[in-house]
C-alpha cells in the first residue's frame, strides 16, 4: 500500500475534526501524518504520526520520516500553512496537494504578502489544490490560481456516528433550538441571540443551547444577560464530539447563522451542518459560502440572508408552528447527506486525486 504524507500544524484540534474524518476513512492508502503538536490523542487516536521535536523548523525531519516511509505525495493542510513547507515538494520530488478550509481561502487573501506568496509560490508549485466549496475556489481563482487546477471536494462525515432521528414534538413539550460553533464572530451567534428575543415575545415555550467555546464568549453571555433571555438561551462549553450526536438528537431544531467576518473570514462548508441534517434536524441557516450545498431551501430547511434577524426570527417561527413538516424535512435531509457527504465516498474521490498524480509523476521519471 503506497504512503501519503499528511501535513497539519495541529493534529488534531476539536474544530477540525474533518481532517481526522478524512484520513481514517482511507482505504487505499496508508496515512502518515506529520505534525508540530499532537493533540487530543485519546479522543482522535492515530498509530501513524510524527510529532516533529525542531518546532521552529521541522522541514529537515518532515524530508527524514517522508524518505523513511517511503511516501509517494505530499497533501498540505491549509494554505497558509502550505507557505511554509512548499520546499518539501522541491526536495523530494514529489506531487503536492494543497487542501483550503476557509479563512486560508477568504480572510488571508486580504493580506498583501500572503496573496503575494500563494501567486509566486504556491499556485505554481502545487499540483492540485482542494477547496471544501465552490465559493473558495472561486475566491483562489480570482486570486491568480487556475481554475482547471482546483477540485471543490465537501468533507465527508460519518453517518454511522450521526446516527437518525426523526424529529417530532409532543403536546406541551417546548421547542429546543440548538446552534454548535465555535464562538467566533464569522458563526453569526449575535444575530441569532437577536433574533431569539424577538421569537420568545411570541413563542414564550421555547429553548437555545449554544454548545461552543471561543474568543466572544464573554461578550455572548452579557449580550443574553441584557435581553433578560437567561432563563431561555445557555452557554455550554465545548464538548467532546463523541457526544455531538446524542445533544443532537435532544434538540428538535438547528441553526447555523454564519456571515463573512469583518476581517473577510468565510467558512468553507460547515461540516456541523451535514450532522445536523443527517442526524434529523430540520435547520435555518444563511446564504453563505457552500452553505446552500448543504440546506437546500424548503427541502431540508431554510436559508436567510446574512445578519438579517428578522428573517431568521421568521423562518424560525415557521419551524416552530409548523412541526407537522418536519419529519419530511429529516427524512429529505438525510438521504441529500447519505448520497454528497458520507466520508467514505469523499476518501474515495481523494484517493482518485492522489492516485492520478502519483501515475503522472511516476511518467515523468
Amino acid at each position: 500500500m503506497k504512503t501519503v504524507a499528511v501535513v497539519a500544524d495541529r493534529f488534531i484540534l476539536d474544530v477540525r475534526t474533518y481532517i481526522y474524518e478524512e484520513i481514517t476513512a482511507m482505504k487505499k492508502y496508508n496515512i502518515l501524518v506529520l505534525t508540530k503538536r499532537r493533540e487530543n490523542s485519546h479522543i482522535y487516536p492515530f498509530k501513524n504520526v510524527y510529532e516533529c521535536k525542531n518546532k521552529e523548523n521541522p522541514m529537515k525531519e518532515y524530508v527524514n520520516m517522508i524518505k523513511k516511509q517511503k511516501a509517494r505525495l505530499i497533501h498540505i493542510k491549509f494554505g497558509n500553512d502550505a507557505l511554509q513547507y512548499i520546499k518539501l515538494k522541491r526536495i523530494t520530488g514529489l506531487p503536492l496537494v494543497v487542501s483550503f478550509h476557509g479563512y486560508d481561502a477568504s480572510g488571508a487573501l486580504k493580506n498583501p504578502w500572503i496573496l503575494h506568496k500563494y501567486k509566486k509560490e504556491l499556485f505554481p508549485n502545487t499540483d492540485h489544490i482542494v477547496t471544501v466549496s465552490q465559493k473558495l475556489k472561486d475566491n483562489l481563482a480570482a486570486a491568480g490560481c487556475p481554475s482547471n487546477k482546483i477540485t471543490v471536494l465537501w468533507s465527508g462525515i460519518d453517518l454511522e456516528k450521526f446516527y437518525y432521528k426523526p424529529r417530532t414534538l409532543n403536546n406541551g413539550e417546548a421547542v429546543r433550538i440548538l446552534s454548535v460553533a465555535r464562538l467566533t464572530e464569522a458563526k453569526g451567534l449575535k444575530y441569532l441571540i437577536e433574533a431569539f428575543e424577538k421569537i420568545v415575545k411570541i413563542k414564550p415555550d421555547i429553548e437555545l443551547s449554544i454548545v461552543g467555546n471561543g474568543p466572544l464568549k464573554k461578550e455572548l453571555k452579557k449580550q443574553i444577560s441584557d435581553l433578560k433571555l437567561n432563563q431561555k438561551v445557555k452557554i455550554y462549553d465545548f464538548i467532546s464530539p463523541h457526544k455531538i450526536p446524542d445533544v443532537m438528537n435532544d434538540h428538535h431544531i438547528f441553526c447555523l447563522p454564519s456571515i463573512v467576518a469583518s476581517n473577510g473570514i468565510e467558512e468553507g462548508t460547515p461540516n456541523v451542518l451535514k450532522e445536523a441534517c443527517a442526524s434529523g434536524m430540520p435547520v435555518v441557516a444563511t446564504s453563505h459560502s457552500g452553505i446552500p450545498h448543504v440546506i437546500n431551501n424548503g427541502k431540508n430547511g431554510f436559508l436567510v440572508n446574512e445578519k438579517d434577524t428578522e428573517q431568521l426570527a421568521q423562518s424560525l417561527i415557521y419551524l416552530i408552528e409548523h412541526s407537522e413538516i418536519w419529519e419530511s424535512m429529516s427524512q429529505w435531509g438525510r438521504s441529500h447527506i447519505e448520497e454528497n457527504f458520507d466520508k467514505i465516498k469523499q476518501a474515495e474521490k481523494i484517493e482518485k486525486i492522489y492516485a492520478d498524480l502519483i501515475k503522472k509523476s511516476k511518467r515523468g521519471h
